[in-house]
């Protein structure tokens, strides 16, 4: 388990408790992504339970693309609302429209209503790329902050794994009901976490060394240490500094650490989106009845929700170890040599080659593509975004890069199709591994490291 890495030390219960209790969202976040895979089978076949009969594979597309929208709005709304009213409280609203996604699908009575409870949904994937991000970089000391970082993208893959094995043996609304307590749960248990003391900050420094206090696992009563009144110090640079003063500037967003944090982030964002592992995982079935493979959709989803939940289990063991930069040289080296492999395959195999032989290489290479893509590139890409960001503007970038991600993410997918079959599987896949071998070296020469540092001495490396 991740506790081993700290030795289960008391300065850190707090932070873990923290970063876990806030990633109940993205647990149920995981759910909604893989909700309409999950339930594939039942919405194609139900005939009683709608009033307009079975559903057409236009409404099951408008189902899946509900999210999306969602996901932009949410990215922008919560944003804005972390900033206005703090991270606690920003999170804790962010189980509401959570609540209501689940509770609505169980009472839907035609496909709009679904697409109402998939749009409420997405806007939770805005609060869980951008402000739980924010939230967790700014209570963790340098030393955890790569682990517990990571501990959104091991939630998420834990939430795809979840649902897809309960939409294997249970209706999708028992489901949905099942699904409901993890909003409940989390509504119960993060309200016990102070606000960041970086929001505290500038607003209240008696509230902040509080919250700081807390997240170090040092006592009110307590004696603090010299590295703890360092960091307050760093904090609350005056007692007097008033938000009014945190008046943003053009030239916030155009010096040269501000720029170069931009590039490096957009730079990782197409990395996120161009390596081609999201748009293989939504065209999962698609691409292995390409390959020829026999494997049954729904016991796909739940190999390849293993695979993903493995892979970012062990990126979360490793990231304090081996650093952020190393992890995603590793997760792209693997993606390019998974991605070659397959388009080598396809290649081969649209030529006429004798190939059956190797017809279990596709879900091989499939799997190796998916597991090297939560190892890294999924998990670090949102953590490390908020680190090389300048705090004053960190809000405002992150959320432009989710959408961003976002954006790319609809288009790739939504092209997919038009691609594979104007250019053909082998000249797509060959695509994905030539932008992944651009990415390496990207990466390579431009990504600095931030493993054990502080938020000052990352920004004063850019």
């Amino acid at each position: 388990m991740v506790f081993i890495n700290v030795g289960l030390s008391k300065c850190y219960w707090n932070q873990y408790f923290a970063a876990i209790t806030v990633n109940l969202i993205s647990l149920s976040y995981g759910g909604v992504i893989c909700w309409t895979s999950a339930s594939y089978i039942y919405l194609k076949e139900d005939t009683n339970h709608f009033e307009t009969g079975v559903l057409t594979k236009e409404q099951l597309g408008l189902i899946t693309a509900a999210l999306s929208p969602g996901s932009l709005v949410g990215a922008f709304f919560f944003g804005w609302l972390a900033d206005q009213i703090g991270r606690k409280r920003c999170l804790l609203f962010t189980a509401l429209p959570m609540l209501a996604h689940w509770l609505i699908i169980c009472f839907a009575r035609n496909p709009w209503q679904l697409a109402v409870a998939r749009f409420l949904g997405g806007t939770i994937g805005g609060s869980s790329y951008t402000v739980i991000s924010i939230y967790i970089t700014e209570i963790a000391q340098d030393s955890l902050r790569s682990t517990l970082g990571m501990i959104t993208s091991l939630a998420l893959a834990s939430g795809y794994l979840l649902i897809n094995t309960l939409g294997y043996f249970l209706h999708y609304i028992t489901v949905a009901w099942i699904m409901t307590i993890i909003p409940l749960t989390f509504l119960v248990l993060f309200a016990f976490n102070p606000e960041s003391p970086h929001y505290l900050a500038q607003r209240n420094r008696e509230k902040a060394e509080r919250s700081l206090r807390y997240y170090r696992g040092i006592s009110s009563s307590g004696d603090a240490n010299e590295e703890f009144q360092q960091e307050l110090s760093r904090l609350c640079k005056s007692e007097d500094e008033k938000p009014e003063k945190l008046q943003l500037c053009w030239h916030d967003f155009t010096n040269r650490k501000a720029r170069k944090a931009y590039f490096i982030g957009l730079g990782l964002v197409l990395t996120n989106q161009f390596n081609g592992c999201l748009t293989m995982q939504n065209y999962m079935t698609f691409i292995f009845a390409e390959a020829g493979s026999s494997l049954p959709p729904m016991l796909s989803a739940i190999i390849v929700s293993a695979i993903i939940l493995v892979g970012t289990f062990l990126s979360t063991n490793f990231a304090g170890h081996v650093g952020r930069k190393t992890l995603l040289l590793g997760s792209i080296s693997g993606i390019f040599l998974g991605e070659s492999i397959m388009a080598s395959y396809y290649y081969l195999t649209s030529k006429g080659y004798e190939t059956s032989m190797f017809n279990w290489l596709p879900i091989v290479t499939f799997s190796l593509v998916q597991f090297s893509s939560t190892f890294g590139i999924w998990s670090v890409t949102v953590p490390l975004i908020a680190e090389l960001t300048p705090p004053k503007i960190r809000s405002i970038v992150v959320r432009v890069q989710i959408v961003t991600m976002f954006l790319l993410s609809s288009v790739i997918a939504k092209i997919f199709p038009q691609l594979s079959e104007a250019l053909g599987m082998p000249i797509v896949f060959f695509m994905f591994s030539g932008f992944s071998f651009i990415f390496i070296i990207f990466i390579a020469i431009f990504v600095p490291e931030t493993k054990g540092k502080s938020i000052q001495a990352i920004q004063d490396s850019l």
